[in-house]
């Protein structure tokens, strides 16, 4: 499905899809306008390296069930997700976005160049799918994460200033909690030229305690 209207929403769907050889997600919604999501699941039925579940743009989504793709969302600029179940992403030992070699998949992936994109109130666990790359995987300046549950990847929360080629600033990690199945025993990594605006009341979510501090490196 893809969107380039503005002010669709969808409210109580299914996504499913189809086969497809190349890039592609059930929902596209990047060529959008304040596209809103309500109360939806997404699976694909095929899944394969090349499908992830929602790519969105300009995009409100709200109490989605969204699994089974490589990534659960591409949230490029003005996304707000909320409310959302994103687990158990399908792993391949061949991906040719990654020249070949195994998937990386994320919960949610946001690009250098993008911004203003808010996590809140979700559950992002990674923790069952095999190898997984991070919960959120973000380049974008100005973004939040809030009152969320995340678990999985490398590290967790990963924020890379590389792509953009310059500092990565703005984002604001606050009152999240944390489980405890990162390979790295990492719930935030920075790298060396990105920053936090805020990081507060983060928590081990089996304790209460608050998590260690940012690992920071490149």
């Amino acid at each position: 499905m893809k969107v380039t209207g503005k002010n669709i929403t969808f409210r109580n769907c299914v996504f499913r899809g189809r086969a497809a050889a190349n890039n592609n997600a059930l929902l596209d919604a990047e060529g959008g306008s304040n596209t809103v999501v309500e109360d939806s699941e997404f699976a694909p039925s095929n899944p394969s390296a090349t499908i992830d579940d929602i790519w969105a743009s300009n995009a409100s989504i709200y109490r989605a069930n969204i699994h089974g793709g490589v990534d659960g969302v591409k949230a490029d600029s003005n996304t707000l997700i909320q409310d959302s179940w994103i687990h158990d992403m399908t792993w391949f030992a061949s991906d040719p976005n990654q020249g070949g070699g195994e998937t990386h998949n994320d919960g949610v992936q946001s690009f250098a160049g993008e911004s203003h994109v808010t996590l809140r109130h979700n559950t992002i666990d990674m923790s069952t799918t095999k190898d997984p790359n991070a919960a959120w995987q973000s380049s974008a300046s100005d973004s939040l994460a809030e009152n969320n549950f995340f678990d999985g990847g490398g590290c967790m929360l990963n924020f890379n200033h590389k792509a953009a080629g310059h500092a990565l600033g703005g984002i604001a990690v606050v009152n999240n909690r944390f489980g405890r199945h990162s390979a790295f025993q990492c719930p935030i990594l920075l790298s060396t030229q990105a920053s936090l605006s805020q990081n507060s009341g983060n928590v081990w979510s089996d304790t209460g305690a608050p998590i260690p501090a940012p690992q920071q490196h490149d």
